[in-house]
């Protein structure tokens, strides 16, 4: 089955013959988790550089570093360097921050479609800690850092970038983007024709309910695969299209794995039974907690994997058979009060799903 890989090879129709569409939307997110190394100065500018012009093999291993998907990320920037939809496309304004202290990591670059038509993309979570640990701040926090700084990248696109322009992410990516069109400044608001959150996250309700939100809504395109988890999380009002993938459970979170014919997504009706169920028990979890015991539960659980001194997911996968009791050690020493908290908020989640098991069976 065709996925955005065999799209890129085999889509040679240019911008003008064949309008840019959600399926384009989703290749250049997916390309916005390559790191382009300082050495190629070009891409920081707003000038830019022909996206062909970075298929630069000595610099390969820089480029694909921290990467989840880093085989299919690579190939996908093989065939994006080929095509001739996408290799003259100029990349610009790109950006990446990462911050200990303020819990950040933020990626955002700019591709130049044609004269005056931009894509705006931000980068989704790597497979850093502190950037895992910034998606789960989203439970407690608005705006999380990373938000902050992609209304700040709009806008100076806005500034550099004339004419109109199209935003979007894949996971945090998505959330980034819709969060900057409903929170930049309204003359750059006005140039933005559609937003695209591939699988994004949703937002605390306060965000949801707020002016700048209503403005954006109808722009906002929000598609996400049959049993999605992270596009299902905290509240999402905004309207949703359901993908075919060729995975199961967790697994479909994976952009590579929706499936596609000709230019567009192959869509399905309706969400699985166990994606219902993970919306229900997490939402339902989440109520009962209120927002500082949240921030208290998410911060004892980092602190026990950062106490392995861990930097990436990666790492903890590559040495498992260290890392897994280095992790039970470290929740033992945590203070009796704290150990007590977790294991009450676990029981908590444990409580909901039970719960939740029937009345999913009484689902249609």
């Amino acid at each position: 089955m065709r996925n955005i890989i065999t799209y890129t090879q085999e889509n040679l129709a240019t911008f003008d013959q064949l309008p840019f569409n959600s399926v384009d939307s989703l290749v250049l997110s997916s390309a916005a988790y390559i790191h382009f190394p300082d050495v190629i100065a070009e891409v920081e500018s707003w000038k830019g550089i022909r996206l062909q012009e970075l298929y630069r093999a000595e610099y390969f291993e820089e480029m694909f570093h921290n990467i989840p998907l880093k085989d299919d990320t690579k190939q996908l920037f093989f065939a994006l360097a080929a095509s001739p939809r996408f290799r003259d496309i100029r990349v610009m304004g790109y950006t990446e921050q990462f911050d200990l202290t303020s819990e950040k990591q933020f990626s955002a670059m700019t591709f130049q479609l044609k004269p005056n038509l931009y894509y705006i993309a931000y980068r989704g979570t790597d497979s850093t800690l502190i950037g895992w640990k910034e998606d789960f701040n989203m439970a407690f926090q608005s705006p999380i850092p990373s938000q902050e700084e992609a209304v700040r990248y709009i806008e100076k696109a806005g500034l550099y970038c004339s004419g109109k322009f199209f935003t979007g992410g894949h996971s945090k990516g998505g959330n980034l983007a819709v969060y900057a069109a409903a929170m930049c400044r309204e003359n750059i608001q006005s140039r933005i024709c559609k937003v695209y959150s591939h699988d994004g996250p949703g937002f605390l309700e306060n965000t949801l309910q707020s002016r700048e939100f209503q403005t954006i809504a109808d722009r906002i395109e929000k598609t996400i695969p049959q049993s999605s988890i992270v596009g299902m999380l905290l509240e999402h009002q905004e309207d949703y299209r359901i993908i075919k993938s060729n995975k199961i459970g967790f697994l479909q979170h994976d952009q590579f794995t929706w499936e596609i014919e000709d230019n567009h997504f192959i869509f399905t009706e309706k969400l699985t039974k166990d994606a219902k169920f993970a919306d229900r028990t997490l939402t339902d979890w989440l109520k009962r907690l209120t927002e500082e015991d949240r921030e208290r539960f998410v911060d004892a659980l980092y602190s026990v994997l950062n106490a392995n001194n861990l930097t990436t997911i990666d790492d903890f996968r590559s040495d498992w058979q260290a890392t897994i009791p280095a992790t039970f050690h470290a929740i033992s020493r945590l203070d009796g009060d704290t150990k007590k908290f977790i294991l009450h908020t676990l029981r908590q989640l444990a409580s909901v799903g039970i719960k939740n098991v029937t009345g999913l069976g009484k689902d249609k």
